[in-house]
């Protein structure tokens, strides 16, 4: 394991390097977020070239004052899509009914195929004024690597930018053709050179695009009604039952049927999304540059890169407590007066470090959620190799299923942790819903229950005893667990048992504190190991 010997002595992450003094001027005002999507063949195999020269290509948009956001890559297995065997349209319907097309219109999702409509790259196809684009970088015939690199991110920005609204040079009277550009003629080289790739009129185009987020976004309450119901990166909705919807709206579902009943749900937390008020802005952004300041400071790119967008609701949806969707952050009136109290232009810099502390540990907390679904395989990592849980499909019982607490930031229950002592066999903690209540009230009437999982081959089924009753512990029932790490909280699932971890160590970096537990030592050692590995690559 590779852990610097302070580690070992203070437990304490805090690495000095020279992007310190950068701060945030070396942060572009906006972001573009692209969703890689990479086409193989129907058995998983042989993928489509996928090159994302990331530094061309954000040098080339680099006047606009554009940071492109790329998201780990998601997998496609569809042969004939992969080959251009069958028309774009038709990709696209596939890749849908798939959930593979990310975002509300406000990501650029990118194919990568061997050829579209049967043509062999390099070349692309993107819509425009859309959010979807097709790139075939072909094979490397160029004389050099650094020609073959230039290719590719002109293709991949050129195609960008018929996202973003751009026409070709040739027929575009405010673009001069003889002259490289990103959208015109010329060497690969000298066509995504700042120099040339954009003049003031293209800028101007681009900026006025759905797809260019400010990096700190504030969504309206008609932005906010689309995005809280986003389920393109996970299921949430399609697998809320009626109790915990009565619990999550804190009203009494009218229906019985299933599907009414979740649509109702729907409804109800569109209905809770509101404004934010000009304070409430000012204040969250000086936060959020703050936290900026010191991830960029310990150079953990993987969050200070990635967009920050916030979403408002009233305090009686979901009990007032902040979570998150697809991209989003989603704080309440309540969280939100609770976090910027006391705070005003005379206040000294203890109190203000205080609430900074406080309210950029909340921040990065709901970020964690946002990075590990956006980037996956490296969440995967720290659960599987790292912490040793184990990945598991358990059978659905229908006990747990209706009194179940679908956590938006955990919403699939798939992680075990192993019993030392039994191979095949594993604890499942699950919340439920206390079963009396009519309307249960959202954290006073929710239990932790510790179940346990034997596996049969490579399925996973909870244990009954002789009377057919599920078998179920506590979380204190299960000692060495609730000792292997350093939180108390979120033990019901790894992503927010590093959520709340990395909430302290921000918190411990902002206020220049020791990172210290009394527990979980080798767990915090490999979390700490983890984010140096992970997290400062984007």
């Amino acid at each position: 394991m590779k852990i610097p010997y302070f580690f070992l002595l203070n437990l304490i992450f805090f690495i000095q390097i020279n992007t310190q003094a950068q701060g945030l001027n070396s942060l572009k005002p906006s972001i573009l977020i692209v969703q890689p999507i990479m086409l193989q063949d129907d058995n998983g195999e042989n993928p489509a070239s996928m090159n994302i020269p990331k530094k061309l290509i954000n040098k080339a948009y680099e006047k606009a004052g554009i940071s492109f956001r790329f998201l780990e890559p998601i997998f496609f297995n569809n042969t004939k899509a992969r080959d251009g065997e069958i028309n774009l349209d038709k990709i696209v319907e596939k890749a849908k009914k798939l959930n593979l097309i990310k975002g509300q219109n406000d990501i650029v999702n990118m194919f990568f195929v061997n050829a579209v409509d049967g043509k062999k790259g390099p070349l692309g196809r993107a819509k425009m004024n859309g959010n979807l684009i097709f790139i075939s970088l072909g094979e490397n015939k160029f004389e050099s690597y650094e020609k073959y690199r230039n290719m590719q991110a002109f293709v991949i920005a050129h195609e960008i930018g018929h996202n973003l609204s751009l026409k070709h040079a040739v027929d575009d009277p405010n673009v001069e053709n003889d002259i490289p550009n990103i959208q015109g003629d010329g060497e690969f080289k000298d066509r995504i050179d700042p120099k040339y790739s954009l003049n003031e009129y293209q800028i101007n185009q681009i900026l006025k695009s759905p797809l260019i987020h400010p990096r700190v976004k504030f969504l309206s309450k008609k932005e906010g009604e689309v995005a809280i119901l986003d389920e393109t990166f996970e299921p949430y909705f399609s697998n809320l039952q009626i109790r915990e919807i009565t619990a999550f709206i804190n009203e009494e579902v009218p229906y019985k049927n299933l599907s009414k009943a979740r649509d109702f749900g729907r409804k109800k937390f569109q209905s809770a999304v509101i404004n934010f008020n000009p304070k409430e802005k000012e204040i969250i952004t000086y936060a959020v540059n703050e936290v900026l300041k010191t991830l960029i400071n310990n150079d953990i790119s993987l969050m200070y890169n990635h967009p920050w967008r916030f979403i408002k609701v009233q305090s009686w949806l979901c009990g007032g407590f902040a979570h998150t969707r697809g991209t989003y952050i989603i704080l309440s009136q309540k969280y939100i007066d609770r976090l910027i109290k006391g705070w005003n232009e005379n206040m000294d810099n203890t109190l203000k470090s205080n609430i900074i502390s406080k309210l950029g540990g909340l921040l990065v907390h709901e970020q964690m959620h946002s990075l590990q679904r956006t980037f996956k395989s490296k969440f995967d990592k720290l659960y599987l190799d790292y912490w040793n849980f184990e990945r598991g499909k358990v059978k659905t019982e229908k006990e747990i299923k209706l009194n179940q607490v679908s956590n938006p930031d955990a919403p699939i229950p798939e992680w075990l942790i192993k019993n030392k002592n039994n191979f095949n066999e594993f604890y499942w903690v699950r919340t439920l819903l206390n079963k009396s209540p009519k309307i249960p009230v959202m954290g006073k009437d929710f239990q932790d229950k510790v179940f346990i999982v034997e596996r049969f081959n490579k399925n996973f089924k909870v244990k009954k005893d002789l009377n057919k009753n599920l078998i179920s512990l506590e979380l204190s029932d299960i000692e060495f667990y609730k000792n292997s790490f350093p939180v108390d909280r979120g033990l019901d699932h790894p992503n927010e048992i590093s959520a709340y971890m990395f909430s302290e160590l921000f918190q411990a970096l902002y206020l220049n504190k020791e990172f210290i537990s009394d527990k979980g030592n080798e767990n915090t050692l490999s979390f700490l190991n983890w984010i140096d590995v992970e997290m400062k690559l984007n």
